[in-house]
């Protein structure tokens, strides 16, 4: 099954504050060495995920440089300004080409899906998981994700277990999205947003639900699955080949064997991606106007004839992109 949960996690965008800050340590040094419940540490058991510097390494090999950037230049009635697909982990800014650095540290705005200050929240209510999702889906979990981490989840929102599989191989350090804002910040360049942080976050909740969460266990039958899939989509994101949105074949398979129909996944996949596109059009219209605009926004947005760049183009813009 290809990952499903990185699928997610492209599209809606998410980006929790608190959590980037927890998962986000410096790397252990003689000075400051590993400890107890350092992320960057030496696992104590295999049964762990990953630590921080085992992703790390891993995304290297996956993406040492991003070679195709979903990198658009946008062009109407004289005025330029330029769009970025970005990938909301794994990659950070460093790996992207200078003209996408170019193109953030000359903007006099900055957009992104949500504004950098906006920190309005939701939460979904925690729910009993293991009784929820049944001993033996349960004990999958736990293979899955290791018995401390679970143990962790027991009481949680289900949006929550299902980041907890996301971020298994996931190099949580490389926050694209953060990386542009803090460097956007330092410049002095102001920032909008296309959304309220709240209104993502209940998207999240909704989608991220415990229909989902079994879905993506049942789906997923070993560790390395997910491993696997994070290094493709990885690959796919920095070389530039992924131009289809949505669900794949094998996350609709995957999905209509747990109990979804085609109409839940159209509806799934209009609520996360196509219906967003079109909210945004006539706010990017606005924006645009005055030129000199730089948009971050997630790869997945912009791709296919109801992506972002498609809509632009019917509305009279230039888009051409920059490799």
């Amino acid at each position: 099954m290809r990952a499903l949960v990185v699928t997610l996690l492209l599209l809606l965008g998410c980006r929790s504050k608190s959590e980037e800050q927890k998962q986000k340590q410096p790397e252990p040094t003689a000075e400051a060495p590993a400890s107890g419940d350092d992320p960057w540490a030496v696992n104590a058991s295999p049964d762990d995920p990953p630590n921080m510097a085992e992703r790390k390494k891993r995304a290297d090999a996956a993406c040492p440089t991003v070679t195709g950037p979903y990198f658009y230049k946008i062009e109407k009635d004289g005025k330029v300004s330029h769009i970025l697909g970005t990938r909301h982990v794994g990659v950070s800014l460093t790996k992207f080409p200078k003209a996408v650095r170019d193109a953030i540290s000359s903007a006099k705005l900055a957009v992104f899906e949500t504004a950098p200050e906006d920190h309005s929240d939701y939460s979904a209510p925690e729910v009993d998981l293991p009784k929820e999702l049944g001993a033996e889906t349960w004990a999958r979990f736990e293979k899955l994700v290791g018995k401390k981490l679970a143990r962790s989840l027991e009481t949680a929102e289900p949006a929550h277990a299902v980041l907890a599989m996301i971020a298994m191989y996931e190099d949580m350090s490389a926050t694209l999205d953060s990386e542009i804002e803090r460097e956007v910040q330092t410049l002095n360049i102001p920032t909008r947003g296309l959304e309220a942080s709240e209104m993502q976050h209940r998207l999240i909740a909704k989608v991220m639900s415990l229909k989902l969460l079994k879905a993506m266990i049942e789906g997923t039958p070993t560790r390395d699955e997910l491993a696997e899939d994070s290094r493709k989509d990885l690959v796919e994101y920095c070389s530039g080949t992924d131009d289809t949105p949505g669900m794949d074949e094998d996350n609709r398979k995957d999905m209509l064997k747990s109990g979804y129909t085609e109409a839940d996944i159209a509806q799934l996949e209009e609520e996360m991606v196509f219906a967003r596109n079109e909210d945004w059009i006539p706010k990017l219209e606005t924006i645009l106007a005055d030129g000199n605009v730089f948009v971050a926004v997630g790869a997945d947005h912009l791709t296919g004839k109801r992506g972002v760049v498609a809509l632009l183009e019917k509305r009279g813009y230039k888009l051409t992109r920059v490799k």
